[in-house]
């Protein structure tokens, strides 16, 4: 997988881009795995759509790191939205997402967050 520009275009083709406006997402319509992330096939070997996207686009993913959805949308490939982390920090900004989703949700705990000022989780308002 080293033509960037052929890499680009059949992810483009396979993919709904959602404008600006809808949250801008480069959305994977074809195979996702169980959990939500795109996935394709080549050469025999299975790619994750967000990865290759984002080396496409001249990302660079080290050893031992991780990529990050800011978007929280897993089938999403735009590298905009994308951000290599540590394999720590995704799982805490994973955790802190699903707490704010719950919080925001649940009156009671979001009565005991503001209770505790806010030190147990960041809360994205």
């Amino acid at each position: 997988m080293t033509d960037k520009a052929a890499i680009l275009a059949y992810l483009r083709a396979r993919s709904v881009i959602w404008p600006d406006s809808e949250g801008g997402c480069f959305e994977w319509v074809q195979y996702r795995t169980p959990d939500g992330y795109g996935r394709f096939t080549a050469n025999g070997k299975q790619y994750y759509v967000h990865r290759e996207g984002l080396k496409a686009s001249g990302g660079f993913i080290p050893a031992k790191m991780t990529v990050d959805h800011w978007c929280l949308n897993r089938a999403c490939w735009n590298p905009a939205h994308l951000d290599v982390v540590s394999r720590e920090e995704n799982t805490r900004r994973a955790r802190n997402a699903y707490w704010a989703r719950f919080v925001i949700g649940n009156r009671a705990a979001l009565n005991f967050s503001r209770k505790m000022a806010g030190s147990v989780i960041e809360i994205a308002a």
